[in-house]
């Protein structure tokens, strides 16, 4: 059987999905008190879906290596899409206090089929 490497490989429109999905978990949420940016999220959840290795820093501290999220296959990285909108559905699930849902921005709606008068809808139960 011949090995087709780009069926793993995941989409443009993943892609298109992580980066933004990222940039609105960093506009809208701290994690542990510190913001961090939107490749630091990608970083984070990409941590919790390729796996963690904790290591010694060079100068000191924790590092989690996991990996890249250009080395997410497919299922890898609907998994990465998914964890990132659930987080920012419901922060306080990831022990994220005191801080309201996401505000997405409209490349998430559209691709998530939310309109704003679902939006309001799920603000107005959040609260």
């Amino acid at each position: 059987m011949v090995k087709e490497p780009w069926l793993e490989m995941r989409s443009l429109e993943q892609n298109d999905l992580l980066q933004p999905v990222c940039r609105d978990l960093s506009n809208d949420l701290m994690w542990d008190g510190a913001k961090l940016s939107p490749d630091e999220w990608r970083w984070l959840i990409c941590a919790d879906i390729l796996g963690q290795r904790p290591v010694r820093g060079i100068h000191g501290g924790i590092v989690l290596l996991g990996g890249s999220s250009r080395k997410l296959k497919k299922a890898e990285c609907t998994d990465a899409i998914t964890l990132a909108f659930s987080i920012g559905d419901a922060p306080w699930d990831y022990g994220i206090r005191d801080m309201p849902r996401v505000t997405w921005c409209p490349v998430i709606k559209a691709a998530r089929g939310i309109n704003d008068a679902d939006d309001a809808l799920a603000a107005r139960w959040a609260a």
